[in-house]
């Protein structure tokens, strides 16, 4: 699974020649049939990439692992991307719940800027849905939405209470009704007590997705009967929650139902978020703490003095960027012309994300004055 903290342990483990590609994958027949053989094609290119600096015999040896993917039962259980990264001693694949444009991308450091753009903008967010028979964490875009295996949480609910009550609760009260009362106890006392399993029940969910959440900041929608809602929101202690959830079962919601109601949800919030930001941006202006000019912003990402940095959707810059003075040097012709080459918008999110900072990712405005990035400084 694809997070920041995963994303930024992958950015300090690289080191060149670093390999990333990029294709968008099919979760059912026919699509299945043709992905692995462009997945195929793709690799073939990484290898050109590559003998252009070093011996067949190597690009063999360094590709070997990225081919080993391409069996049957691999391909037949794909979301709606798939990315790959390789350097030396270092290969990783992450399916994605979006549709990423096919690329091949050879240079000195891992291409992730489509990587960072789903994790830090509307693109990204999670849903916890509650149901009668299941507890299910899912992981979405705008177009898709794919299931995430929590091993740890089986354990923690067995561990909250029993199977039947936990079953009773997610569904709503119908089947809690049918619980009997222990002697003497009156209904009013049996639902105060049911309400502090419930939060512990819950608390024992909130324990399980910690370790998944780390250092996430996407938007996360709780799915599940209403009277539910406040009482996880009482036990979670994942600061963004939404405020508003999905307030119906969804025991036999389809999955497009439930993304395309959570979608709704997750668009509202980022489109004030978005418009926040850049409201900062302009204020910040005015006392000289953001600025949209390239060089000034490389030197503060190298200094871990950006605080959000704002790029513009689709946009690149071809070059270099030196990471250790933030020195940048841009092609006149916007293409890589060599494995030295990177998107420098790729290196400068990247460098924001190891300094503790934020990325996001807006759409075209007026407001960067012409510029592909904007940045709102810590000092």
């Amino acid at each position: 699974m694809m997070t920041t903290y995963e994303l930024q342990r992958l950015v300090r483990q690289q080191h060149p020649p670093c390999v990333s590609i990029y294709l968008p994958t099919h979760r059912h027949h026919p699509g299945t049939e043709q992905d692995p053989i462009r997945f195929k094609n793709l690799v073939s290119r990484a290898a050109e990439l590559l003998r252009e600096k070093y011996r067949s015999q190597d690009v063999e040896w360094f590709l070997a692992p990225a081919e080993e993917l391409a069996t049957k039962q691999f391909w037949q259980h794909q979301e709606d991307g798939l990315v790959i990264f390789c350097c030396p001693g270092t290969q990783a694949h992450y399916k994605l719940p979006l549709t990423v444009q096919e690329a091949v991308v050879v240079s000195n450091t891992f291409h992730t800027k489509p990587i960072v753009g789903y994790l830090n903008s509307n693109r990204h967010y999670f849903v916890l849905s509650l149901s009668k028979n299941d507890v299910q964490l899912y992981e979405g875009s705008m177009s898709g939405l794919g299931r995430i295996e929590l091993q740890s949480l089986p354990k923690e609910l067995r561990d909250a209470m029993g199977e039947f009550k936990a079953r009773a609760i997610l569904a709503g009260g119908a089947e809690e009704d049918n619980l009997p009362s222990p002697p003497g106890q009156d209904r009013r006392k049996r639902d105060r007590n049911g309400k502090r399993e419930i939060v512990k029940y819950f608390r024992a969910i909130d324990r399980a997705l910690r370790p998944i959440l780390r250092d996430e900041r996407a938007p996360l929608v709780l799915a599940g009967v209403g009277y539910l809602h406040p009482l996880f929101r009482e036990a979670c202690r994942y600061p963004y929650l939404l405020d508003h959830g999905i307030e119906s079962s969804v025991a036999a919601m389809p999955l497009d139902r439930l993304r395309e109601t959570a979608w709704g949800l997750v668009s509202a919030y980022e489109s004030d978020i978005e418009t926040a930001l850049l409201e900062q941006y302009v204020q910040a202006l005015k006392t000289g703490c953001a600025g949209n000019q390239l060089l000034e912003i490389a030197k503060a990402a190298v200094h871990g003095r950006i605080q959000v940095l704002l790029h513009e959707t689709g946009k690149m810059i071809w070059g270099r960027l030196n990471p250790d003075t933030g020195a940048v040097s841009v092609h006149e012709q916007q293409e890589q012309r060599d494995t030295e080459d990177a998107d420098i918008i790729d290196d400068l999110c990247e460098m924001t994300l190891l300094k503790g900072g934020e990325t996001f990712e807006i759409s075209p405005n007026e407001t960067l004055a012409g510029s592909p990035l904007g940045a709102i400084y810590r000092y």
